[in-house]
């Protein structure tokens, strides 16, 4: 069992969240596995700094792979994409990962809800809730087969929302329709 967070390492990202989350979970269940994709960004205030990372890694509760040029493989290889963030347009890999039919947590907030029908290709929790995510974890972890049944979701759900040639008709349509 494996969660995925791939974002810039901010604050607004969720990244404080994941790392809580999963500290919590990898207490309760330690085989379940915690990977983080992104980068630093050193000058935002609102950053991870790199040794409170390296806390979470030197504890064992998540794995850093930094900036990767293999994203499909490593989103294929989890069990779930996390994306916890404040806000967002309509996350680009959070759409990667349905397309590659990852169920999804996400946050209830424009962009991201956009992104997960609730309880159908992912679960939607409260901004800034620890525990609300956690719990989304749990539920994971407690009902696999849901893990199986909402990546398929997903990725229909991908097929049919964001689907470029798709995309591109409805916005046809809109212009003949002006």
């Amino acid at each position: 069992m494996s969660f995925l967070f791939i974002a810039r390492l901010l604050k607004e990202k969720g990244i404080f969240e994941y790392l809580e989350a999963a500290k919590k979970i990898k207490a309760e269940h330690p085989t379940t596995r915690f990977t983080i994709i992104g980068g630093f960004d050193e000058g935002n205030p609102f950053a991870i700094s790199k040794d409170a990372l390296d806390d979470y890694i030197k504890h064992g509760v998540i794995e850093y792979l930094g900036y990767v040029n293999n994203v499909p493989e490593v989103i294929a290889n989890s069990s779930i994409f996390v994306l916890p963030s404040y806000r967002e347009g309509v996350p680009r890999s959070t759409q990667e990962a349905m397309a590659i039919g990852r169920a999804v947590i996400t946050t209830d907030v424009p962009g991201c809800r956009e992104t997960v029908e609730d309880h159908k290709n992912g679960l939607l929790v409260p901004v800034y809730s620890v525990d609300e995510l956690a719990q989304a974890m749990r539920y994971f972890i407690g009902n696999k087969q849901e893990i199986l049944n909402m990546g398929i979701e997903s990725r229909k759900m991908a097929e049919q929302k964001f689907d470029i040639a798709k995309v591109n008709d409805k916005l046809i349509s809109i212009l003949e329709e002006s």
